[in-house]
């Protein structure tokens, strides 16, 4: 009977620490005080593995190994024929581009430099119609003393600078 610390028992079989932390708190390992017994645990592993995740074990243990071996890829990270990949990465791009112009011919992706120029044109309005409210606004308040008319004026302007606003960004979509 060999003990070993969790740390040193994921490092023997290959394993995350987390993964071991796991194992220990789902009851599949054999613990004696706070060293784990590798034979025994080992065969409480295999005898309490679920088989429909042999799949993903088989996998990440070829990943393992490809990656042991040094012949992963730098760019992807997968194995396999750089002409290949570049092909993928082509077809990939040329893809995407085509998704791109597709956008923006059915109005769904605009030019970045339009879309600045809206919001510039947009800010402009604003600032422009509330720098004037105060010249436009005092005459029409200084006269009226009903509650109800001030707020249907006040709201009245507000409207106004919002249909400019509207009008602005509805057009860039147009261009």
């Amino acid at each position: 009977m060999s003990l070993m610390s969790p740390l040193e028992f994921a490092q023997h079989i290959d394993r995350q620490p987390g993964w071991i932390t796991q194992l220990k708190d789902a009851g599949r390992l054999v613990m004696d005080g706070d060293k784990i017994d590798v034979e025994a645990s080992l065969q409480r592993i295999e005898d309490t593995a679920n088989p429909s995740f042999q799949v993903h074990a088989d996998r990440h243990q070829e990943n393992r190994e490809r990656k042991a071996a040094g012949i992963m890829d730098d760019m992807t990270g997968k194995a396999g024929s750089a002409y290949q990949q570049a092909r993928a990465m082509r077809e990939k791009y040329a893809a995407m581009q085509a998704k791109i112009m597709y956008e923006k011919e059915v109005g769904l992706l605009l030019v970045a430099q339009d879309v600045k120029m809206a919001v510039a044109d947009g800010d402009a309005i604003i600032r422009n119609r509330l720098e004037s409210l105060p010249d436009i606004l005092a005459p029409q308040l200084a006269a009226e003393k009903d509650e109800q008319k001030i707020r249907a004026i006040l709201a009245d302007q507000v409207e106004y600078l919002l249909d400019e606003l509207s009008r602005t960004f509805n057009g860039m979509g147009k261009s």
